[in-house]
């Protein structure tokens, strides 16, 4: 079935019956063999942990700076953690930082970039600020499929969300590097030793139910997220941390990094020609060459952008709009002006690697015209 989360197929799951070896060998793909790197559920406790561990060392609450065009819901952790956070304006046209902006709003002690939708920042400028700044620069990559130039190998630290590109009930990434790494006792510590996960038994129904749906009654299925493009799912308290259950672990240990972005580049492509077609659409990165997480696209206003938004909802194909900006940077329009109106522009369609190409192109194809 076409659906917006990644769905368990039977290579994944004959792959998961063998036992998960240790966390060391299952996060090798998200780590340099140098580099200190621990599993944990999700990298929103993995940047909470790290903001008390500098804490910890500087005795007073981290400054951390963050690009305004970020989810507010995973930054919940975060601000539990008492850091301070300062959202950066970005570019409405790329989502980068303006970096000019930026260094006068310093000083920092965390300055974290993020690879949206697995597409590479330029960090010259973010090293260059960090260097100003004396701070930590971590590289938040949640959308990123793997490491890769320009992805995951410039920061001090680095955060990668497999749960979020596989069919994994929980799993994630952080890694330190360089000088970073004599940081991984005080991240240990931060991080203490969460209870296991719940039984994913639940999970499991539930993905391998979507599965088994056939794509001609998709239909009847409930539809998950907001269902109007201007509504943002509403904040709750941040889930406490977990540790992996053995189903998650054998899990991480069955995914295929080369096949999921083969068929991620394949279902992107068959998408962006879907969209080549439309007048009041386009790429919001047209020439990209990372794996991507969703395919983004830019309407031409924030009318535009709804009108698609409800066609689709109305087909019952997945669509999503990003993100649920934090309220401090929506209460201030004109500091981040390029955040609203990305917010408010942006659509993302789903193309992960468990969806069929040709499938997939043609139910798009018909209501996107």
């Amino acid at each position: 079935m076409i659906s917006q989360l990644p769905l368990l197929d039977q290579g994944m799951l004959a792959r998961a019956r063998r036992p998960a070896f240790g966390d060391a060998s299952l996060i090798a793909p998200w780590r340099r063999p140098e580099d200190e790197a621990r599993l944990i559920d999700r990298s929103a406790h993995g940047l909470a942990a790290l903001a008390r561990a500098l804490a910890e060392r500087l005795g007073r609450s981290p400054r951390v700076a963050l690009p305004g065009w970020i989810g507010s819901q995973a930054l919940e952790p975060l601000r539990h953690s008492g850091a301070g956070l300062t959202y950066l304006p970005v570019s409405a046209k790329t989502g980068q930082i303006d970096w000019e902006v930026a260094d006068r709003c310093g000083p920092f002690d965390i300055l974290v970039v993020v690879h949206t939708f697995g597409q590479p920042v330029d960090l010259e400028p973010a090293r260059a600020l960090c260097a100003r700044h004396e701070c930590l620069l971590v590289e938040q990559c949640d959308h990123v499929l793997a490491p890769a130039a320009g992805l995951g190998d410039a920061g001090e630290v680095a955060l990668f969300s497999p749960h979020l590109l596989f069919p994994l009930p929980e799993g994630a990434v952080i890694s330190l590097t360089g000088a970073a790494r004599d940081w991984a006792d005080d991240l240990d510590r931060a991080l203490g030793r969460p209870p296991l996960a719940e039984d994913d038994r639940v999970w499991l129904k539930r993905r391998l139910f979507h599965d088994a749906v056939p794509d001609s009654l998709r239909r009847f299925v409930p539809q998950s997220g907001p269902s109007r493009f201007e509504a943002d799912p509403p904040l709750s308290d941040p889930p406490a941390p977990i540790s992996p259950t053995d189903l998650a672990r054998r899990l991480l240990a069955a995914v295929d990094l080369a096949e999921e972005a083969r068929r991620r580049r394949d279902n992107a492509e068959a998408l962006a020609k879907v969209v080549a077609r439309l007048k009041d659409v386009r790429l919001l990165f047209p020439h990209a060459t990372a794996v991507p997480y969703r395919l983004a696209l830019r309407a031409d206003s924030a009318q535009v952008a709804a009108a698609r938004f409800a066609a689709l909802r109305e087909a019952h194909l997945p669509v999503e709009s990003w993100p649920d900006l934090p309220p401090r940077v929506v209460a201030d329009p004109n500091h981040a002006a390029g955040a609203i109106a990305l917010r408010n522009t942006v659509l993302l369609l789903p193309v992960h690697g468990s969806l069929l190409t040709d499938e997939l192109a043609r139910a798009y194809r018909r209501v996107l015209k």
